[in-house]
């Protein structure tokens, strides 16, 4: 069965940038119905979020702070009364790294509602086990800083950047295939206007003709076909890079090298080295997805990103 979700984001506990990629993720697992961004707007601490209300269609929901709680009371109250009353969601995505939470995961689960969660890598097991699935909004995609045209006010300025970047934020196979279809849907989450005929071509499938060079199709050979896209691997050039392990947190850590520390997941270690001893101290190379970022907010945003790191001596 497709889910059908409902997203509701507590403002108070996560940063606006990552907003896009948290929608982003949860429309590759399903149709999102109700976007709801929660927390007291008439605080300074929400005035990072108003830009965005302006980019991302999403509800604000005011709630003042009227008890230590009384954001995630609402959002517990919200979803309890979607579940009992609203027949067409089947799935829920609670957005925060408190485990206050855990509660109504277990009984949005007990409802036959799937639950998934979203947050920080701190989020303690409690929350993080009550939830059909969680993710950690540092292994998403935050290269969400499009370059916008100032004319036009458009946040994608050419037709390749608008599909690579729906191709990366589309459901793939592990091979990497995207259903043409999945790719649409995926682009009117970005851009609703979007029309092929706006790029002097009749349909999506024309458009991914034109970029033959980057995409490869395939059809499934059924009347009518569904066709296929893969991204065409090109040779990475860039030189990998020396560190070591500097802390290990069950299925992620971090590594640091002369440049800053990096944020690496298990699953970005490659499948050769996975079933190797990894220890704190263990040298490594990996390729650099994200540099280090010393004016960021937090650990989170300070730190770089690690991709197909291997462990040395092994």
């Amino acid at each position: 069965m497709e889910k059908k979700y409902a997203i509701l984001i507590d403002g108070d506990n996560i940063t606006p940038l990552y907003l896009e990629a948290i929608i982003s993720e949860v429309s590759k697992e399903g149709d999102v119905l109700i976007k709801r961004l929660y927390g007291d707007w008439t605080t300074p601490n929400m005035n990072g979020w108003k830009p965005w209300l302006e980019k991302v269609p999403i509800r604000p929901v005011q709630q003042f702070r009227n008890g230590p709680n009384a954001t995630d009371n609402t959002i517990i109250m919200d979803a309890i009364e979607l579940a009992n009353t609203n027949q067409g969601i089947n799935a829920v995505c609670i957005v925060s790294t408190d485990s206050d939470y855990y509660s109504l995961a277990l009984k949005l689960r007990e409802y036959g509602l799937y639950v998934l969660g979203i947050g920080r890598t701190n989020a303690k097991p409690l929350w993080v086990n009550a939830c059909n699935e969680f993710k950690y909004v540092e292994n998403f995609d935050d290269s969400y800083n499009y370059e916008t045209d100032r004319t036009s006010g458009k946040q994608f300025t050419s037709l390749e950047t608008l599909i690579s970047h729906a191709y990366k934020n589309s459901k793939m196979t592990e091979e990497g295939w995207v259903s043409l279809s999945d790719l649409g849907k995926t682009i009117r989450n970005f851009m609703p206007e979007f029309e092929p005929r706006s790029y002097s071509h009749n349909t999506l499938l024309e458009i991914m003709d034109a970029l033959s060079d980057d995409f490869e199709i395939k059809s499934d050979g059924r009347i009518p076909p569904n066709y296929w896209i893969k991204s065409i691997d090109k040779e990475n050039t860039a030189a990998k890079v020396m560190g070591k392990v500097k802390r290990l947190m069950d299925r992620y850590g971090i590594i640091e090298n002369e440049t800053g520390d990096f944020f690496f997941s298990f699953t970005n270690i490659e499948k050769k080295y996975r079933n190797g001893l990894i220890k704190v101290g263990s040298p490594v190379r990996f390729r650099v997805f994200k540099m280090p970022n010393p004016r960021g907010e937090d650990s989170a945003d300070r730190n770089g990103k690690a991709a197909d790191i291997e462990i040395m001596g092994i």
